[in-house]
């Protein structure tokens, strides 16, 4: 019986040291969602492409490709919250 404490205990002290090494060093910063990468910097600040239509309308697009661009074709609008087809002419 003792030893199956001592088993248990040992396990718990495992996962305890494994799941908490998991946590420290999920906290460096290093995520990415959808292919863009999140760094502590886009918490509180993003960089928009805001594009004027013809009609004088404003369209907020995140900047996605690696000139500091946006890609042709649908993009999602963040001022109007839906995806929307860009044309460069």
């Amino acid at each position: 019986m003792k030893e199956d404490i001592k088993d248990v205990i040992k396990i718990i002290l495992f996962l305890t040291i494994v799941l908490g090494g998991i946590i420290l060093s999920a906290c460096s910063g290093n995520w990415s969602i959808g292919d863009i990468d999140v760094s502590p910097a886009d918490s509180s600040y993003t960089d928009f492409m805001i594009i004027t239509d013809q009609d004088s309308t404003k369209h907020w697009y995140i900047r996605t490709t690696t000139q500091g661009g946006i890609l042709i074709g649908e993009n999602w609008c963040h001022k109007h919250e839906q995806w929307e087809k860009v044309e460069k002419k």
